[in-house]
């Protein structure tokens, strides 16, 4: 069965937790490299809170520029995290 990814805007706390540790960042790294506090990050990958569009965006971003990518398929409920190698 043949599955087509393409890029979602839709992510879960699992989602950020995935991509931070599939490219190595600590809490503190990805906080750096959003512009948020550690203490969001936590947050947000706990699901604790809902949290503001704009902290979603800034996280998603920064997550992407390191590498990673956020892909859904054919089954709506379906999301992959996908991220780049380092060498």
């Amino acid at each position: 069965m043949d599955v087509t990814f393409r890029d979602t805007k839709f992510i879960e706390p699992r989602h950020i937790r995935m991509a931070r540790s599939g490219l190595g960042l600590s809490v503190r790294d990805l906080a750096e490299l959003a512009g948020v506090n550690k203490a969001t990050i936590v947050r947000l990958e706990a699901g604790l809170q809902p949290a503001r569009s704009t902290t979603i965006n800034a996280v998603r971003s920064a997550l992407e520029q390191a590498g990673a990518a956020f892909l859904s398929g054919d089954d709506p409920g379906t999301i992959a995290v996908s991220v780049k190698l380092r060498q």
